[in-house]
């Protein structure tokens, strides 16, 4: 049976969580992982304090990570934060009440959090690295480290971080030419000797990492193309001054819809993005390669390395997708359930053909949507929908590509609660054709859920007909389903938006032969 570790990475401008298992020594499998855009350096790196509500959202965050730990029955966990603890004179409080809900947090020293960023980049390489230069731009703080998978040759942690340059430079939206100047004379002049003495290593590769990194890399291609080489995304520099060049044109809101990835990362890119290119110019970087591993990849390897002793080297399985079969086991969910909203889902989608107009592709989204949509609850019964939302997108189902799988993840996460809407991250990142899609299927997904909410399966059939803007659901059952067919018409509201036709639920006889 696999040994399950966790790790979380409480960073200045998000947290990130992953869990790993290990079936033999030296590799292990990312069974779950995320990223939640909590900015704990919000405040700090001006007043000294962590902000309020800042304190709130890590805390229920690191909870929320206790619960799924939990779940999986990890044998030890490693909880890490960087610069925004550090330099927080109020930082004894949060450790305190993480300590209280299970979490231990040890705060990290400038050169442990450079050298376990350079070993979490380099535990996802395929290939063998002589010597690599690693830049990390977190919110508080620039990590510069030059080493191979035996030795860290110089290490240099600066205090150039996104969140910070943003708060101490930025005073209008967008930001005037005069402290665009300011902020690059600033970043010059911390990094010169840091760069003269990198320079001096013969390092054969450089890579980046963090989010404001790979966020501008992901923009830049999607816009240029020609950006990939094999696993890793390659960031010219030439590009990437023109890309800054738009974007500090804009506003914050105007950025939000350009970049890849987090749009509340939108007021900080500029800050992070004038970094990246000093620290180009200043070391001699043409381009460098951009990996999507870091501190919380580091933090696993490192954890794993004490835990197996003598070990050496650990590297993820490249392969960890699973079958939506595996998905469900693992999470202990209410198979028979998921089975049945399933059913009563697709009986829903194969009958209304007609007027959602979706192609037969859709019914295997639908069916794995409605498999997986409370497997949330094992971090939390609230706000499960959500859970289940990320769960799906971290865990490489092998039987979906990339694009079914955000499906499958938008509609479980539209299955109660809210409307899809473009105020929501993931929904409105998918292009109009897919949103129709989601808005359709989950619609008919928050039905079939209402009818089984008792989860005592009562609900036999549903049987649909379409006249004069109006769908009439009859539902055949042997018991007394009123309050299923009262929350079904609460959740059919969707349905009703959606198709513009008015939702009419009602009872008939049971289909099953009485004895």
């Amino acid at each position: 049976m696999a040994d399950h570790f966790a790790v979380i990475d409480v960073g200045s401008n998000a947290l990130r969580w992953q869990v790993a298992a290990v079936d033999h020594p030296k590799h292990y499998r990312i069974l779950a992982q995320d990223r939640r855009p909590v900015r704990l350096g919000q405040d700090v790196f001006r007043t000294g304090k962590l902000n309020p509500q800042a304190v709130e959202a890590g805390l229920k965050v690191l909870a929320d990570f206790k619960g799924l730990a939990r779940h999986y029955r990890v044998k030890a966990v490693r909880a890490a934060a960087t610069s925004a603890m550090r330099e927080a004179s109020d930082r004894r409080s949060f450790l305190k009440r993480a300590r209280a809900l299970g979490v231990p947090l040890e705060v990290l020293p400038e050169q442990e959090e450079a050298r376990l960023i350079s070993l979490g980049i380099m535990s996802g390489l395929r290939f063998h690295l002589p010597l690599g230069l690693f830049l990390d731009i977190g919110g508080g703080s620039v990590e510069l480290t030059v080493a191979d998978p035996a030795n860290t040759y110089c290490s240099f942690s600066l205090q150039l971080g996104a969140v910070r340059l943003t708060e101490k430079f930025f005073t209008k939206d967008p930001p005037p030419h005069r402290e665009l100047k300011e902020l690059r004379t600033f970043i010059r002049d911390e990094l010169r000797s840091v760069a003269r003495r990198i320079q001096k290593e013969k390092y054969t590769m450089a890579f980046g990492s963090g989010g404001t990194i790979t966020a501008l890399a992901e923009t830049d291609t999607r816009a240029n193309g020609d950006g990939k080489a094999g696993s890793l995304t390659v960031l010219r520099r030439q590009r990437l001054k023109a890309l800054l060049e738009l974007l500090a044109a804009r506003t914050t809101q105007e950025r939000a819809h350009m970049i890849s990835g987090d749009p509340k990362r939108a007021d900080i890119i500029i800050a992070g993005g004038l970094v990246l290119h000093e620290v180009m110019a200043e070391v001699g970087l043409d381009y460098l390669f951009v990996s999507k591993r870091g501190l919380r990849d580091g933090l696993m390897v490192d954890l794993l390395q004490r835990q197996y002793a003598d070990s050496g080297a650990w590297h993820p399985d490249a392969d960890r997708a699973e079958s939506l079969e595996q998905v469900c086991q693992k999470y202990s969910n209410d198979m028979a359930h998921s089975q049945h909203v399933s059913q009563l889902a697709l009986n829903l989608f194969y009958q209304l053909q007609k007027l959602h107009k979706l192609p037969e592709r859709y019914a295997s989204i639908l069916h794995a949507a409605a498999m997986l949509h409370d497997i949330g609850t094992v971090i939390a019964e609230s706000k499960h929908h959500k859970h289940s939302y990320y769960l799906i997108k971290s865990s490489g189902m092998k039987s979906f590509n990339k694009l079914d799988l955000e499906l499958v993840a938008n509609i479980a996460r539209y299955h109660r609660k809210a409307h899809p809407s473009q105020k929501h991250l993931g929904f409105s990142q998918l292009s109009p054709t897919n949103q129709d899609a989601v808005r359709k299927l989950s619609s008919l997904l928050r039905v079939a859920d209402a009818l089984d909410f008792r989860r005592e399966q009562r609900v036999e059939s549903v049987s649909c007909a379409v006249k004069s803007k109006v769908l009439t659901v009859a539902i055949a059952s042997a018991a007394n389903i009123q309050e299923e067919i009262a929350w079904a018409e609460k959740k059919g509201r969707l349905i009703q938006e959606v198709f513009n036709t008015e939702l009419r639920i009602q009872k008939t006889n049971s289909n099953r032969t009485r004895s």
